[in-house]
């Protein structure tokens, strides 16, 4: 088997590329949020959730990543909405930023929006939304939205 099929495959079985997410709290939030997205009548909707058609793998330099949930408004331009879940324990993970970094610049080359949704509260950090943005401010990224939920 070729290497770059063998590094390709891994990729693809990371977390960051599975078709639904696991991870419990993030899913809650992803179920939240397609469904806030679905009632104000935006198209297209793609989640990483069963039942759901997964949003594509967006190919990046370094790794390879399916964003949580994209959809498109019902603006006369429908414009693209890409958006990832951040929970606590991701705010300050360093593995992140790749992600973060190839979700950015995809938003830009669709002329999409940028979302990330957080919880409102966490018993261990506390509000996540402040340290979500001084961490992509520092990263040079710019958001154009921030979720608490």
């Amino acid at each position: 088997m070729d290497t770059n099929n063998t590094e390709k495959e891994a990729m693809l079985s990371s977390p960051g590329c599975e078709p639904v997410v696991e991870d419990e709290e993030r899913r809650r939030l992803l179920w939240l949020m397609a469904e806030f997205f679905r009632t104000i009548g935006c198209t297209d909707l793609k989640a990483r959730l069963p039942g759901f058609m997964p949003p594509p793998v967006l190919s990046g330099t370094i790794e390879d990543h399916r964003p949580d949930f994209t959809c498109r408004q019902s603006d006369s331009a429908r414009t693209p909405i890409i958006l990832e879940i951040v929970t606590p324990g991701m705010v300050e993970d360093p593995a992140a930023e790749n992600r973060w970094s190839l979700l950015s610049s995809a938003a830009k080359l669709y002329n999409a929006e940028l979302h990330f949704v957080v919880p409102k509260w966490s018993a261990t950090r506390g509000a996540i939304d402040p340290v979500l943005k001084r961490r992509l401010a520092r990263m040079e990224l710019t958001a154009n939205r921030v979720w608490t939920v």
